[in-house]
């Protein structure tokens, strides 16, 4: 099988350790005790695509690696999880290190983007082929996993600033643009986040966390800043796409705004490396909003997950969506593809879809409530700039279209092979809407069915779903789609009138392999 992955952490676990091992992996047997905060912690460790993995493929492999430099706060949540492994397995999360990445003595870009993983990755030849130009001049080895580089948050391209004083340490832009050429002199880069998890001063950023306490990790920003605009303009001008994955929606919103207003030069095409979809254009979107409070400088909302029920899919075993802001909207999805960019799928099961009925508060903050909810915060700034009247709030939720804790049970707790066919066609569900949205936006199914690949996320601390948890296991789902995506577009009103124009067999190819690939290849040839 060949396959392409946008965004992946191949080897992020093992550099966790004082001694990273990258040939080492780690196992839901190193967990020991279950944070309620994360009752899916096991599950979440065991999630992998390491190298040892993707050697088992007989085809091509091509992953987009992740260059990240370890966040502050993040370091000091992900300590607190130390006591949760086994004693035998507590060195794989250093104490030392991950004291030393708070503490700014670790260096987020010299110490762990370049040293710790970029170096781990170009010192294992026999393990890691670096695609460059030259690369596509023969056919790509089949014995080696093909990398290319993508960069997750500016703030790994700083030494001076970790983000726990953003007001007055910021990441500086020239700082930025500075290391981001002295990398780009080792390997090239094909695209670059601007913020992660962190506060930061280029952007605002969506929330993303659910693993450790969220205080450090809430939106407290407003959109885009200039700082932003500096390093996206440093971005374009050196052949780089921005990653909108984890900007705000308000940011991504002026960013794409500004490129059609002429607002930059040398523009890019945009990607969402590892993204899910919302299901709605945002026009839409208060309407799912089932609460909403105050916290502090932000809000924090609990979204509903609609159905499209009004496409008469079956019931029981009609998946949901992720609606809150860090996943795309329809009119993102439209704007992406008409602009020449690509779009990685996430398998995080919470960003395309699935809250399970043990999660942490899967109905919200009032557990009698039969709706499940995604839960997100909003700074108040961008809050009040979108300018959602509380009237607006939860006018389009009912219990037919939106996942109820009967519709979860109902789908989800039956006999194993009908819950896993539940959980393939969350995934089904994600690349039918994409579809859609394209063919809705007027632009034609040959072009939309080149714009979208895998994105995992693997080994990027994901939630996976319990079929899914490996890279391994990525046959089965290519095999599930080849069988079951024809017969799931001619069963639902909206696209039974075009899923005959659909390919079904060349089109999963191109998914897992041939779009990826050719969009890269186009990158680094220019």
């Amino acid at each position: 099988m060949k396959y392409f992955d946008f965004h992946a952490h191949i080897i992020l676990k093992q550099l966790f350790s004082d001694n990273p091992n990258i040939d080492a992996t780690v196992s839901r047997g190193d967990v020991d005790g279950i944070p309620r905060i994360c009752t899916d912690l096991p599950n979440v460790i065991e999630t992998q695509i390491h190298q040892t993995q993707l050697a088992e493929f007989d085809e091509e492999v091509v992953i987009g690696v992740v260059l990240y430099g370890m966040e502050s706060f993040l370091a000091d949540e992900v300590l607190k999880l130390r006591n949760l492994l086994r004693t035998g397995s507590q060195h794989k999360l250093s104490e030392t290190l991950l004291k030393n990445v708070f503490e700014l003595v670790v260096k987020p870009f010299t110490d762990f983007t370049i040293e710790r993983t970029l170096n781990n990755y170009l010192n294992a030849p026999q393990s890691f082929n670096v695609l460059t130009r030259a690369s596509f001049d023969q056919p790509l080895p089949k014995n080696k996993v093909n990398v290319f580089f993508v960069i997750e948050g500016c703030h790994s391209l700083v030494d001076t600033s970790n983000g726990t004083d953003i007001a007055n340490k910021p990441f500086p832009p020239a700082e930025i643009l500075s290391n981001l050429d002295s990398l780009l002199n080792k390997v090239p880069v094909i695209a670059v986040n601007p913020v992660h998890m962190q506060s930061s001063n280029l952007s605002n950023h969506a929330f993303a966390i659910q693993l450790t306490n969220v205080q450090h990790f809430i939106p407290r920003g407003n959109g885009l800043t200039n700082d932003g605009r500096t390093v996206i303009q440093g971005l374009f001008d050196r052949g780089i796409c921005v990653d909108t994955k984890h900007m705000s929606f308000k940011a991504r919103q002026e960013l794409r705004n500004e490129i059609d207003a002429n607002g930059y030069s040398n523009v890019q095409p945009l990607v969402c490396t590892h993204t899910g979809f919302t299901g709605i254009p945002f026009s839409q979107w208060a309407g799912f909003i089932v609460r909403k409070s105050p916290d502090r400088q932000a809000i924090h909302l609990e979204v509903a997950k609609t159905r499209h029920i009004h496409n008469l899919p079956r019931t029981p075993g009609a998946p949901s969506f992720n609606m809150t802001t860090i996943n795309l909207f329809d009119e993102e999805i439209a704007w992406i593809v008409s602009h020449g960019g690509m779009i990685g799928l996430s398998l995080d099961r919470r960003i395309i879809g699935y809250v399970g009925k043990h999660d942490d508060s899967p109905t919200g903050r009032d557990h009698d409530s039969p709706f499940l909810v995604d839960k997100e915060f909003i700074s108040g700034q961008e809050w009040m700039a979108l300018e959602i009247p509380d009237a607006a709030l939860g006018k389009s939720v009912n219990e037919d279209d939106c996942m109820t804790m009967t519709s979860l049970e109902e789908s989800a707790e039956g006999s194993i092979p009908s819950r896993d066919e539940f959980f393939f066609d969350h995934v089904l569900l994600q690349i039918k809407h994409y579809l859609q949205v394209c063919i809705n936006a007027g632009i034609g199914l040959e072009v939309a069915q080149k714009h979208i690949t895998i994105g995992s996320d693997f080994d990027g601390l994901i939630n996976p779903f319990i079929n899914m948890p490996t890279v391994k296991d990525m046959g089965d789902l290519k095999k599930y789609l080849q069988m079951n995506f024809g017969f799931s577009l001619e069963s639902l009103e909206d696209s039974k009138l075009w899923s005959h124009q659909l390919d079904i067999n060349p089109f999963v190819e191109d998914l897992f392999y041939h779009n990826g690939v050719n969009f890269i290849k186009g990158r680094l040839v220019r």
